[in-house]
């Protein structure tokens, strides 16, 4: 199938010529591609595209392949002869599964000109091919449903047979987050990603594993599947430091993440497994456009010292290169934004992969179109432009060009030699050789050879570290070898050996104790492996071992969170020795943090055991930690209201807490805090004094959240006009109203307060509520027939308009059981359309206009996202996370911002459909599902209250067809408020950052030009 340039330009126009036709220049010139805020500049050629673009002085850009020699590349790998192996798609963004046009390609540079010459279809067929990788034998492919392993065994770019089914399942219900970013990890096995949005259920054995965004790896050996890690976006692109560590970059959320083994980490949308807590990102700032493709940890000398050992990533939106680079910090990394590496200065530009090359250059593969987004896609496939692709070369001065070598015919000491080598691809390529040769047998002294480099001074560093994962992907370790390298002095050493144990499951005894002895080791690194390993070496408790480390580790951020992902599946047969292991000693703050997470887990169960309660409590108590303890003591208190408490388990429960806390339930005691959090729950306990100092601390607390906690106690404690008239009090007395915010949050746990009359005291308090407020009350009134039905009255009656409710409360009220209730909303309202409603598109256009020249104030259009928006979504750290962050999401262009404000239900991600659901004792709730099992489901609501409702009190769930963000937000604000709220969301930053600037797209007259004295920094 070999053919050279002419050849295969021809087969690539026959191939694209049966792809639907492109329209018309005219037309594709009047779209304006999301994520972008004007049309695109027209195709350019490679030439005109290289010279377009700007790198740091001494650097160049070469075209290594361009169309039609190479068009529509997705993913791209080198192998050990330097050759440069690509997959191509014609058929993206097809949903459907089968056979396809799809294919793997192979370029070379025959003459070492620096241009591939050659090129050769080594597999066809396919069909959105989105990762590829070589070795062991052979070539793997992620196509989903699938990933396939094509035996190549003698490289000769012919496959050996049809490709083996290597496992299966992976979704397609988005195409652009399907299984890609193939890599080979430090231990030998292929890693990969899968988005957020693509469900993928894969079977192997007796397991099955069901997910959306998670990391993967396959064993090349056994074909073992496992899940690595879980959460964040849509990442394509593994990057792995000397150190043997994994970070993503991911879109939409926060750039950078560091990845362990078991991690769960902040998903873009949908639920979270119950009790996850979540691991973040590493960085708090921010590049141009929060859209990643790629990344690599660049490290060579044939780039100056200042550019290497860091981390290169492609950002699509912002037609560049970025960079980011790392200090440790504890466990995990910091990562630093640094310069830009390149800028294309073209919209076409989508660097969706970034690799070191065999010359040591960084190397970069354009999927180069005017689309860059999957919307786009969807709705103008055929305006993708099938016919483009380019892989680039950045080259510092005059670096010399390598070509003409197969790194596979290199002697074992030549391989081990390049183990060391500067340029990473030479170690990366003689690891996995070496590794092959290891598990292939046959070769005399070898393992002996790689062990005895580990140990000496022979190589540097690096070069024992490759040596390490040669030895570790091979298989088992030599016992004696392991146990030296478990006690090493290195702690990056040691942790890898523990790691490897973990991945062995049976190791010697000497190692399986070192293994534990190292819960308490000075490194931070350490510790982290131990927590993961520790769960999966035979013979090893890892119920001591885990308490141990969440005691001893400090406040490190990344510990406690691997140590509870690793506690969680041991809880139901192990959790009182878990508690007990917590507990037992003094407390370091993580461990804190994890026992009432433990409560919580307890809690959730059918029998409650009071003495493990009682001995938390008691030990959080002793710690003197206010946080842990006010957690602890939410936890027991949402304990103690379940109504369907076992009776001698609630009475012994509340006897023992009444003994611990009546010696605290002192206001005028030092530690304030501890008086009043022991008294709310002692009126949890039905203890009169508790309840007594729990009206007062509600009254006139000493904090916003004490006052709440006392609230729901009292909610708990009290029916009827007592607690009515406690909340009108409130309300009335300027003195003891409190903040907005409180009042806000007042609202939202009146919910659960059965009485009817409890809406006469709302109503008589709306009209002075602020306008952030009325919303809440609105919402809160539309949770309860009776309640609803008396504001329908007031609507009636004109005296509360009724627009205050929106559609989509419309459309709950019009679901409810009551009929009478349903047909009071028929008569307020009229019948409502279902699905989104198309005549946005007019009102887009129409604010299009209006909007042009407004002259908004970005300072008053702060003041109005927090009335309207930050009930649901946050921006600059301040707002509730129910929606998504609108920091970096939907603002890319000035179009995007106008189809998300004004058409909100246009397109709606699945992790952000509404949930709406009616519960046993007649509430109607609405919210996005945070958390989903056999035992709850969790809501996050409107204001970011969330809401725990256990299984049996769940009568009926829906999915709403619509975005729970109102569509007609123009008519809840006064012309003015709009434009000043769209001046301060076309700012890049916070209106009183000196350096925000409008996003693309914003028309010149929207935001008026403003004196410094008012708010700027300038």
């Amino acid at each position: 199938m070999r053919s050279r340039m002419v050849l295969l330009a021809a087969i690539a126009a026959a191939a694209f010529g049966e792809a639907r036709p492109l329209p018309a220049r005219q037309d594709r010139e009047a779209t304006i591609p999301h994520g972008q805020d004007r049309p695109p500049n027209p195709a350019r050629s490679p030439e005109e595209a290289v010279a377009a673009m700007t790198v740091p002085e001494g650097f160049t850009v070469e075209v290594v392949a361009s169309e039609p020699d190479l068009v529509n590349p997705v993913s791209m790998t080198f192998d050990e002869r330097g050759r440069i192996w690509v997959t191509e798609s014609l058929e993206y963004p097809r949903r459907e599964p089968g056979p396809g046009r799809d294919r793997v390609k192979v370029l070379e540079d025959t003459d070492g000109d620096g241009r591939a010459d050659e090129f050769t279809i080594f597999a066809e067929g396919l069909n959105i091919p989105s990762g590829i990788a070589v070795g062991h034998g052979g070539v793997w492919v992620a196509n989903a449903p699938d990933i396939l392993f094509y035996p190549n065994a003698d490289g000769d770019l012919a496959p050996d047979g049809p490709p083996e089914v290597v496992v299966s399942g992976f979704g397609r219900d988005d195409t652009h987050e399907l299984p890609n970013s193939l890599t080979w990890g430090p231990d030998g096995w292929l890693y990969g990603w899968n988005g957020v949005f693509n469900r993928s259920r894969v079977e192997q054995g007796d397991e099955t594993y069901d997910f959306t965004c998670a990391i993967f790896r396959i064993h090349p050996k056994t074909r073992k599947f496992e899940l690595f890690c879980e959460g964040t976006s849509n990442p394509w692109g593994i990057a792995i430091d000397p150190e043997g560590s994994l970070f993503a970059s991911a879109c939409v959320i926060d750039h950078l993440w560091h990845l362990v083994e078991t991690g769960y980490y902040h998903r873009q949308g949908g639920p979270y497994p119950p009790f996850t807590w979540k691991i973040e990102s590493i960085v708090d700032h921010l590049h141009q456009e929060r859209a990643y493709c790629g990344i690599t940890y660049f490290d060579s000398d044939a780039y100056p010292p200042e550019y290497r050992g860091k981390l290169y990533m492609g950002n699509i939106h912002g037609n560049c290169i970025n960079v980011d680079s790392l200090t440790r910090d504890g466990a995990t990394y910091r990562g630093h934004g640094e310069p830009d590496f390149l800028s294309a200065n073209d919209a076409w530009f989508m660097p969706v992969v970034q690799k070191t090359g065999p010359d040591g250059c960084l190397y970069i593969l354009d999927w180069y179109d005017q689309y860059h987004c999957y919307q786009d896609a969807n709705r103008d496939p055929a305006g993708i432009d099938r016919l483009k692709g380019r892989l680039y070369r950045v080259r510092y001065e005059g670096t010399p060009r390598r070509t003409g070598f197969d790194l596979a015919e290199s002697s074992d000491e030549e391989l081990i030699g390049l183990l060391d080598d500067a340029n990473v691809y030479n170690r990366d390529i003689a690891q996995r050789l070496l590794t092959e040769r290891l598990i292939e047998g046959g070769r005399d002294g070898l393992r002996d050879r790689l062990q005895s480099v580990v140990r000496s001074d022979s190589i540097g560093r690096k070069g024992r570290m490759h040596a390490t994962w040669a030895l570790i992907g091979s298989g088992s370790l030599d016992p004696e070898f392991h146990w030296r390298l478990v006690s090493d002095d290195d702690p990056t050493f040691q942790a890898w050996a523990v790691r490897a144990a973990g991945n062995m499951g049976s190791v010697s005894p000497t190692v399986r104790e070192w293994v534990a002895s190292l819960a308490t080791s000075p490194s931070p690194d350490v510790k982290l492996q131990v927590a993961i390993a520790a769960p999966k070496i035979e013979g090893l408790d890892p119920v001591p071992i885990l308490g141990t480390i969440a005691a001893s580790c400090g406040d490190d951020e990344l510990i406690p969170r691997v140590v509870w992902r690793n506690m969680l599946p041991l809880l139901e047969e192990r959790g009182e020795g878990l508690i007990a292991s917590l507990s037992a000693g003094s407390l370091s703050p993580a461990g804190r943090e994890l026992l009432p997470r433990a409560l919580e887990w307890f809690a959730s169960q059918e029998e409650v055991q009071p003495q493990v309660f009682l001995a938390v409590t008691g030990a959080l108590i002793g710690s003197g930690d206010p946080e842990a303890m006010t957690d602890a003591f939410r936890v027991l208190s949402d304990l103690l209201r379940r109504r369907d408490l076992d009776p001698e388990a609630s009475g012994s429960l509340r006897a023992g807490l009444r003994d611990l806390l009546r010696p605290h339930a002192d206001l005028g005691r030092s530690d304030a805090w501890l008086a009043v959090e022991s008294s709310i729950l002692l009126a949890y306990c039905g203890d009169e004094a508790g309840l007594e100092l729990a009206r007062l601390v509600f009254s006139n607390g000493p904090t916003r959240e004490a006052r709440l906690r006392a609230l729901d106690a009292l909610i708990y404690a009290e029916e009827g006009p007592a607690l009515r008239d406690r909340v009108r009090a409130v309300l009335d007395d300027p003195e003891r109203r409190g903040s907005a915010e409180f009042r806000g949050e007042l609202l939202g746990a009146l919910g659960e307060v059965d009485d009817p009359e409890l809406a006469g005291v709302i109503l008589s308090a709306y009209p002075g509520f602020e306008p952030d407020l009325k919303p809440k009350a609105v919402a809160l009134l539309t949770q309860r027939p009776s309640w609803t039905k008396a504001l329908l009255a007031e609507i009636g009656a004109g005296a509360i308009p009724a627009n205050v409710l929106n559609v989509n409360q419309v459309r709950a009220l019009l679901e409810s059981p009551d009929a009478e209730l349903a047909e009071l909303v028929r008569q307020t309202w009229g019948t409502v359309r279902e699905g989104r409603d198309p005549a946005r598109e007019q009102v887009i256009d129409r604010f299009r206009g209006e909007l042009r020249d407004a002259g908004g104030d970005p300072i008053a259009g702060r003041a109005v996202f927090d009335k309207v928006c930050a009930q649901c979504h946050q921006i600059y750290g301040k707002g509730q996370q129910v929606g998504p962050d609108v920091t970096g999401n939907g603002r890319g262009s000035y179009e995007q911002l106008l189809s998300n404000v004004l058409d909100p239900s246009l397109v709606i991600g699945a992790s952000y459909q509404g949930t709406i659901v009616a519960t046993a004792d007649g509430r109607i709730l609405s919210g996005l599902l945070e958390e989903d099992s056999d035992r709850r489901m969790v809501l996050k609501l409107q204001g970011g209250e969330r809401e725990v409702i256990p299984r049996d009190q769940v009568e009926e769930v829906r999915v709403s067809p619509v975005s729970l963000m109102p569509e007609n937000l123009e008519e809840q604000l006064a012309p003015d408020e709009l434009a000043d709220l769209f001046a301060f969301l076309c700012l890049d930053r916070d209106p009183d950052d000196p350096e925000a600037r409008p996003i693309d797209g914003t028309p010149a007259g929207l935001i008026d030009a403003r004196p410094a004295a008012e708010g700027s920094n300038e």
